[in-house]
């Protein structure tokens, strides 16, 4: 579907490198073609490590599959919110009609214009040029799902950095985990057998996604969990749009809902410097605030 991307309404505003892993795809007018054969992430990582000049050369940088229905006009708008709200990671909503795993990233309606979030998935996302630096070791480490639920914590100051633009929405026409077998992922493996190697490997937590603040259609900035949480619900009108089936629509939906609410937003740092081999286990300090020492303690520090 990239050739959609550039073919208008209206002149791109951006450059499209299609990085194809079949070869032979016939290459289309305007855009610049790659050939990296395998699975998506370690595809990625070979691209940047070719062809480092990409990240010093754009100021953003969109990684999009390529079952992503989108025109120009959307990705034109799309870098235009995020340079004008300085987001360093970002992604557009997604139509009703879109296939899914979290609810959040389903467009909101029309009352916000971008809403302020924990983490960024996979499928369509926007780094700026230094956010992309940052996460570029996450590619090198071997997992092909998961580090999407990393790449927003590798920042001292996360705060209204990382966002979904319901102003661009977009549809994913190809359900969730078509591709998985040429990810390199077992008949048997699953996504989340993945994704718990991943936070284990440094020590991390995710207990879903939050979207925390917002910025309305008229500028206003909204910091209500709750309003947000209320205007959530009004995803169950995508009911009868859904490709997913009716009970699993609903139970991600109001998932997000109770997210909203109730889930700590989580964007503590990981300590990248501590990435070892795969299957290692990021050890995890624990602090006990007021606990009193034991006099066994109290004496062999004072015997020092």
């Amino acid at each position: 579907m990239h050739a959609g991307w550039i073919e208008g309404p209206g002149e791109a505003n951006f450059d499209l490198l299609v990085a194809a892993y079949e070869a032979g795809a016939p290459q289309g007018p305007g855009e610049f073609r790659v050939f990296l054969p395998g699975r998506k992430i370690a595809g990625y990582h070979a691209l940047f490590q070719c062809h480092p000049e990409i990240v010093t050369r754009y100021d953003l940088i969109a990684l999009v599959d390529d079952d992503i229905q989108a025109t120009t006009a959307d990705f034109n708008r799309l870098f235009e919110i995020g340079r004008k709200y300085d987001l360093d990671l970002f992604q557009p909503a997604l139509s009703l009609d879109s296939y899914f795993s979290y609810a959040a990233t389903l467009s909101s309606g029309k009352r916000y214009l971008l809403r302020y979030t924990n983490t960024v998935e996979m499928m369509c996302p926007v780094f700026s040029a230094r956010c992309l630096q940052a996460a570029l070791r996450l590619f090198g480490l071997g997992y092909e799902t998961g580090i999407d639920l990393l790449w927003t914590r590798l920042n001292d100051t996360p705060w209204l950095r990382y966002a979904i633009i319901d102003d661009v929405v977009v549809r994913h026409t190809r359900p969730v985990g078509t591709t998985k077998t040429m990810q390199g992922f077992g008949a048997e493996e699953t996504y989340d057998s993945q994704v718990d190697a991943v936070l284990r490997r440094f020590g991390a937590i995710f207990r879903g996604f939050v979207t925390y603040a917002a910025v309305d259609r008229r500028g206003r900035f909204i910091r209500s969990r709750l309003l947000i949480g209320l205007n959530s619900v009004a995803l169950l009108r995508g009911l009868p749009r859904t490709p997913i089936g009716c009970a699993q629509f609903i139970r991600r939906t109001t998932d997000y809902t109770r997210h909203c609410w109730l889930r700590p937003i989580n964007l503590a740092p990981i300590d990248m410097d501590w990435a070892g081999p795969a299957g290692a286990i990021r050890p995890q300090a624990t602090t006990i605030s007021g606990a009193r020492p034991s006099s066994r303690a109290a004496r062999a520090t004072s015997s020092r």
